[in-house]
């Protein structure tokens, strides 16, 4: 046998003696009685490992990249007293006044967004906000603790906005495993409104579902 040959043979072997052995090292046994008497036993161990990827989704309007506008749009409640109810553009419009305060309400129905969470994170999720306001060309002077927030739950033990008002947002959390809703409606009270200018201002909210 040339010398190639013996090492071919050499190494097959060492194979064959590392394989038997981890066969040995191997999770088995046996029992054995040589008079067959028994019971005897023979046990083998397995461990199955359950892993779940962790997930966390947050929607807040309508599905997709590009954020929902929620307008609250001002108005006149009975148009100008004694006057015209309903008024249109134009300047030098003939009308009569009866020298009251006209009074201002907000005409957007509605002023509202439905938002959905869900996580399967152990402890739950953690939802918080953060709010900037934008004054116009024309301000209105109007304020982030202005702006109301009220949440009417939709399913799930629904998702409460974390905050009453953009003003003084503060963190909610969420239990795990249930898809929660709730609608959010923006408002502005009558008396805050009455005190505002005409123009507009805009305000960005940034909301964070964190798992915990």
């Amino acid at each position: 046998m040339n010398t190639l040959l013996r090492r071919l043979v050499l190494g097959s072997a060492v194979i064959a003696a590392l394989g038997m052995s981890h066969s040995v090292l191997a999770e088995s046994q046996y029992g054995y009685n040589a008079a067959g008497a028994g019971p005897v036993t023979a046990q083998a161990r397995l461990n199955v490992e359950v892993k779940v990827p962790l997930m966390i989704l947050l929607r807040v309007g309508s599905s997709g990249n590009t954020p929902d506008t929620v307008t609250l749009q001002g108005g006149f409640s009975g148009g100008i007293p004694g006057g015209v109810a309903t008024p249109t553009d134009g300047s030098n419009l003939a009308t009569s006044w009866d020298g009251t305060a006209p009074t201002q309400t907000l005409t957007s129905t509605p002023a509202s967004v439905q938002a959905y969470a869900w996580t399967n994170a152990s402890g739950g999720g953690d939802l918080d906000g953060v709010a900037t306001l934008t004054a116009g060309t024309t301000s209105t002077g109007v304020t982030l603790n202005q702006i109301e927030v009220t949440s009417t739950v939709v399913s799930g033990g629904g998702l409460a906005h974390p905050g009453a008002n953009l003003g003084t947002l503060a963190n909610v959390t969420f239990a795990r495993n249930a898809v929660r809703s709730s609608t959010w409606a923006f408002n502005i009270s009558a008396l805050n409104l009455a005190g505002l200018a005409s123009g507009s201002d805009t305000v960005a909210i940034t909301y964070t579902a964190t798992t915990l």
